[in-house]
């Protein structure tokens, strides 16, 4: 065999040899591969020293190219002494960067990229002293990836889709927590003038009431925008405070300083300004809307007291040039009629199944929380991805040849759990979500719900790199949460007297979630309790002396056990006394509820409905996937994607395999991964069956025990987190 042969082989053989798989000896370690190159990392034996030599190859079509100097100047192997890249001062065992390419090798799909250092060219047979580097990957191509990795879309772009319905009603009647469009004619029309909520928002004065057609085409922000759910007076059930349904913590009150202008103003947070709501009545024979009476809110003690110095009692509302007010006369004021809202945000039955009535106890004092984040903590490694907040050009860059650079680190024989295109899209869709509802007690419209997602690289004690991706969460979705609507929500666990003189949580405040995702295949557990060890207690564990079998619905985490694309987490589909939290009447229409700790609604159940916008993902999310879309990871590293819709889906990839008894499967060259599910029943107390609407089912499938850093255990510091 020829000299240039043997070199040839020694180079290509390289990746049989990985370096990092010697703890004690030298190291040759990937920097980065971006568009301004590829660097790498070397770290000699602790007795080399002195200037040694630098060799770095490049196999592109099956031929071996050497660099020759400090140049992107490669050769094609030759006779003679090898050509030297350049020299490195080696001071024992301290790394030392090196540059590989100076040029964005993307386009050179299937290019292997070598580095190699020695006194000479003997050295190169060294361990630790030849490494294949970097390999150039093709963009997925792959039969369950490409579409698949396409998440479900933030809710800021929900409210900009397409959205006509198909007939409007006129009210026969007003009902509490009803939800309504209000327009100055009697019959639908989409030239009427709808009673709106201001588009700008402003700390100290709120949003404005003013009017709006119905555009063409129209969009959910159309509908929305005009939508106001109405709350009946706890003393006298005919008199309406009228709460925007798009925001939430804003209901109508009257300016006495402008005219008695009617505005809507924070009474359900930390508002700026102390303000307070007005009281309506509404006569159906005259169509005229008429101020009862004022409340004052507190923005101390967060409640409301009457108002006795309201003048504009009995006065009449009035439409003009574009605003609404109220006036004295009757014969001044304008008839109003009330619409039937074209979206059903009900309850669902699956989520009351015990037609659980509605509960009359206070709301819960919002909490607040210690929402900073400090990234300046953060390893110099990982800087660039944190270095703005939400969606951004520069941290995407940093983030994808972060990726790039976790992919080509891993030794022979592992893997990512999936490829690095669903772990950007996750991390994509996170970022977009941003607050488009003013239904956080302490939320500013506009603002990042997930302000950094990022990934890390880091070696454990035996030089094995451990990549996983970081979510920095406040745990709130960015549309209306529809707390006000539950049934009997968890109560603050306060007072003596049980659940009766409990508060009850219907509002929600900003949390902060550190969570760290566990990227690389560690593989799948064949039991519930094949993560035993790992697991620091169980819904199972939190029943003493329970007869129930350790399944997947028992044997899972007693608090969150994933995240979704919206920023909210989600919980198993048991609760603390091992039956669905379905049954209890305490969910959100979404799925969700707010819990004794306050902060966001995390969510129990899968909140999609056919035909409408209430949970993570709606049938928008389909249009074009060849596989339902991505909504959620579990803390196991395994993604979630949205349920399969019965025969409406019986093309999409995947829809002939069953789900496991957790909730997952696997099909073509995606991997193994969750799905939202309702193919599962549940008998409450002896009733009629209803059905489970699982996110992940509760057990966790992936492998645990492998892996050096688990959310469930807290540890502060955690290299994995990237020191935060």
């Amino acid at each position: 065999m020829t000299r240039s042969a043997q070199i040839s082989l020694r180079f290509m053989a390289a990746v049989l040899l990985p370096s990092f798989h010697y703890a004690c000896a030298a190291s040759i370690a990937l920097g980065q591969a971006t568009t301004a190159g590829v660097t790498a990392t070397i770290t000699p034996d602790a007795n080399e020293t002195g200037n040694l030599n630098l060799y770095i190859g490049a196999v592109y079509k099956g031929q071996l190219f050497l660099r020759n100097g400090s140049n992107d100047n490669f050769l094609p192997l030759g006779a003679g002494a090898l050509p030297l890249a350049g020299t490195i001062a080696a001071k024992g065992a301290q790394p030392i960067s090196v540059g590989v390419t100076k040029a964005d090798v993307s386009s050179l799909i299937g290019l292997d990229l070598y580095v190699a250092y020695g006194a000479g060219e003997a050295d190169i047979s060294r361990a630790g002293h030849l490494v294949k580097l970097y390999t150039v990957m093709a963009t997925t191509t792959g039969t369950d990836t490409g579409k698949n990795s396409i998440a479900a879309a933030p809710f800021s772009s929900v409210l900009q889709t397409s959205y006509n319905p198909s007939t409007i009603t006129a009210a026969t009647s007003l009902v509490t927590r009803g939800r309504y469009l209000i327009a100055d004619a009697a019959t639908v029309s989409s030239a009427s003038n709808y009673l709106s909520i201001g588009s700008n928002y402003n700390a100290t004065t709120g949003y404005t009431v003013e009017s709006a057609t119905i555009a063409s085409p129209s969009t959910y922000d159309t509908y929305l925008s005009k939508l106001v759910q109405l709350v009946a007076d706890a003393s006298d059930p005919a008199c309406y405070r009228i709460n925007s349904h798009l925001h939430p913590n804003d209901a109508i009150d009257a300016d006495a300083t402008d005219g008695n202008k009617l505005k809507f103003r924070n009474n359900f947070g930390k508002a700026a300004v102390a303000y307070g709501y007005v009281c309506f009545s509404y006569d159906s024979s005259s169509r005229l809307l008429q101020a009862k009476k004022r409340y004052n809110y507190s923005t101390t003690t967060y409640s409301h007291t009457a108002d006795s110095s309201f003048s504009a009692a009995n006065f009449y509302v009035k439409f003009q040039n574009g605003g609404y007010s109220l006036v004295s006369s009757q014969s001044d004021a304008t008839p109003l009629t009330f619409y039937n809202s074209p979206l059903d945000f009900s309850v669902p039955n699956d989520f009351n199944p015990a037609r659980t009535a509605y509960v009359s106890n206070a709301a819960a004092a919002f909490k607040t929380k210690d929402t900073t984040v400090d990234v300046s903590r953060a390893s110099a490694s990982y800087r660039a991805q944190l270095a703005a907040t939400g969606s951004n050009a520069a941290t995407k860059t940093a983030a994808d040849a972060m990726l790039a650079t976790i992919k080509n680190s891993l030794a022979a024989g592992e893997s990512l759990r999936y490829d690095t295109s669903v772990y950007s899209a996750f991390r994509d869709g996170l970022l977009a979500s941003t607050l488009k509802s003013d239904a956080i007690a302490d939320g500013t419209p506009g603002q990042n719900l997930v302000p950094y997602v990022f990934f890390t690289n880091e070696k454990d004690a035996s030089g094995s790199y451990h990549p996983y991706m970081v979510i920095v969460s406040y745990g709130n979705p960015g549309s209306p949460h529809g707390l006000l609507d539950v049934p009997r929500p968890p109560g603050d666990g306060l007072g003596t007297g049980g659940y009766p003189t409990q508060s009850v949580t219907r509002y929600a405040n900003l949390d902060r979630y550190l969570i760290g995702i566990p990227m690389k295949n560690y593989g799948q557990v064949s039991s519930v309790t094949d993560n035993a060890s790992v697991l620091p207690k169980t819904l199972w564990d939190d029943v003493p002396g329970t007869t129930a079998a350790k399944d997947t619905y028992s044997y899972a985490s007693t608090a969150d056990n994933g995240i979704l694309i919206s920023g909210a987490v989600m919980f198993p589909v048991f609760n603390n006394v091992l039956v669905p939290s379905q049954g209890a009447g305490e969910l959100t229409a979404s799925g969700c509820h707010v819990g004794q700790g306050g902060g966001g609604p995390h969510c129990h159940a899968d909140g999609y409905a056919s035909g409408n916008i209430l949970g993570t993902y709606n049938d928008n999310d389909y249009s074009g996937k060849t596989h339902p879309p991505l909504i959620g990871f579990g803390y196991d590293g395994i993604a979630l994607f949205g349920r399969y819709r019965d025969s409406n889906d019986s093309a999409l990839q995947g829809f002939a395999e069953p789900l496991d008894a957790w909730g997952g499967h696997s099909h073509g060259d995606l991997g193994y991964h969750y799905h939202a599910n309702n193919k599962v029943t549940w008998a409450l107390n002896g009733s009629s069956n209803f059905t489970i609407r699982s996110l992940i089912v509760g057990a966790y499938k992936g492998r645990l025990t492998s892996a050096p850093y688990f959310v469930g255990v807290q540890v502060r510091n955690s290299p994995y987190l990237g020191g935060l």
